[in-house]
């Protein structure tokens, strides 16, 4: 027996009931996706195996951009699922499955477990910060997150230069205290924001912060989802354009990014690249860019409370060139090691404080 979860379209959780493993398949499959798998003589493991390939075959945005015969997978997987002998096991082998997209924003959710999140895309990528080293160093200027409604951004002043952080832009970022915040400091002459250590799946905050450098209406970038059961069922482009504020900064500034950066904190980098007096400084965003959960449901429910993401929305360029695996490059490409981090030293910030000091000296 599992535990079954009804979601609505929101993806929280509104009864549980305890039905057999055939019907948690079967009513999943018909409130998710369009039709339930029909296997006559397969285990439960490869039901609910099916049950995510359907997720995806049916929603999924990305299949043009994807080298994968998503048919052939099935086939693949459905065999290896016949020789499971735990939900532990079906857990590792989805994560295979879907890994074969190598989509940044492609997750299982497994609550209460000590990484609730995991991706089923690991890259090998070059961080280009240290966590603990980046709040070393700025602990003399008294950087503080900001923790209303989680913690999504911080900020602090460095020698007259404010400087802000941003970790997730998500559907909890307080744009409004952080707009406040900002404003405080349209005296300054330059600013720094240091999205390296950022990703999340909400376009909105994306699209409100670069109104506060803009002074004019211009193309952010485009969006497109996936319409309808076929793989080539996807929706024209659509237009999101900046909305200028009167109060705006038009004076220096920096964005530091690096590959670790994916999803909608991209779609920030790529709303701000072409604001004349905007630099971005540091490596290439790491290429994630198709978003889960942007006009709809976030978590797709599998079985018990496991849950998993499916994105079927991507972001374009306002060039309309897809993010999907290429990335955002910098105006400035600042190299680093791990022997920077190891001696103190975070060489993306300390270019940026000499780069803005120079751009502002007067």
């Amino acid at each position: 027996m599992v535990r079954l979860m009804e979601w609505n379209r929101n993806g929280y959780r509104i009864k549980t009931g305890f039905l057999t493993a055939v019907i948690v398949a079967i009513l999943i499959l018909s409130s998710c996706i369009d039709d339930p798998p029909t296997h006559p003589q397969i285990n439960d493991y490869q039901s609910y195996l099916t049950l995510v390939w359907e997720l995806y075959d049916q929603k999924y945005v990305g299949f043009d951009d994807k080298n994968v015969d998503w048919d052939a997978l099935h086939d693949e997987y459905l065999q290896l699922a016949g020789d499971v002998n735990s939900f532990d096991e079906l857990q590792y082998l989805i994560i295979e499955m879907v890994g074969e997209l190598e989509d940044h924003n492609a997750w299982l959710l497994i609550p209460f477990s000590f990484v609730s999140k995991t991706p089923t895309y690991r890259p090998d990528i070059e961080m280009n910060f240290n966590y603990s080293l980046l709040m070393e160093l700025l602990e003399p200027w008294n950087f503080q997150w900001n923790s209303s409604m989680g913690v999504m951004w911080g900020h602090c002043v460095i020698d007259s230069i404010p400087y802000f952080a941003i970790k997730h832009f998500d559907t909890f970022f307080t744009f409004t205290s952080f707009s406040a915040e900002f404003q405080n400091h349209l005296d300054a002459p330059g600013m720094i924001i240091d999205i390296r250590m950022s990703d999340g799946i909400s376009l909105v905050p994306a699209k409100q912060i670069p109104g506060v450098f803009a002074v004019q209406y211009r193309t952010l970038f485009f969006t497109q989802y996936r319409t309808g059961p076929a793989h080539s069922d996807l929706s024209a482009l659509y237009k999101h354009t900046v909305y200028p504020r009167s109060w705006a900064f038009t004076k220096p500034v920096i964005i530091l990014t690096g590959e670790q950066v994916t999803g909608a904190a991209e779609a920030f980098v790529s709303a701000v690249e072409h604001i004349p007096h905007v630099t971005v400084i540091g490596d290439t965003t790491g290429g994630g860019g198709n978003i889960p959960g942007y006009f709809n449901q976030i978590y797709w429910p599998i079985w018990e409370n496991i849950s998993m993401t499916c994105p079927f929305a991507r972001v374009f360029t306002a060039d309309t060139v897809s993010i999907e695996g290429i990335g955002i490059l910098p105006d400035i490409y600042v190299q680093t090691t791990p022997a920077d981090f190891l001696a103190g030293h975070d060489p993306v910030l300390e270019y940026a404080i000499e780069w803005i000091a120079e751009e502002t000296a007067p």
